[in-house]
């Protein structure tokens, strides 16, 4: 009688430590959850830098091809280029270049809105031009 009750003993004691060693389901979809709830915020504010840097980006890219037509102008005896392919063709740009968001970059000269210089625009997210996220050139 001895011998059973103690192996009674060994076994509740081992099933008490089994409980006690590992994780339950629910203690998991805790964790899960809390780490569903931060990346979820460290995402969006991710999201939104990206946003920003592309604007960024646009901006810079509109500022260097209305200096690369204000460069080709003085080279050409004032004659205003037709497009960015000009540009490229003629060696003052690389490359043609599109938006970050894969728009072509739009140049007329002279310009609708700087009526003595160029415009240079960039469609912004939503590919419309004429819409408030376009991103122009500063005047040239």
């Amino acid at each position: 009688m001895k011998r059973a009750e103690t192996e009674g003993k060994r076994a509740a004691a081992i099933i008490g430590r089994r409980s006690e060693a590992g994780m339950t389901m629910l203690e998991i979809m805790i964790v899960l959850a809390i780490i569903g709830l931060v990346m979820s915020v460290v995402g969006v504010g991710v999201f939104q830098s990206f946003k920003k840097a592309q604007k960024k980006i646009a901006q810079v890219a509109v500022n260097e091809i209305a200096s690369k037509t204000v460069q080709y102008m003085t080279d050409n005896n004032n004659e205003c280029p037709k497009s960015v392919d000009d540009l490229v063709a003629q060696k003052y740009m690389p490359k043609k270049q599109k938006d970050p968001w894969n728009h072509d970059f739009i140049l007329r000269c002279p310009g609708t809105v700087n009526v003595d210089g160029i415009d240079v625009v960039s469609l912004g997210p939503d590919g419309q031009e004429g819409t408030p996220d376009d991103i122009k050139a500063v005047d040239q």
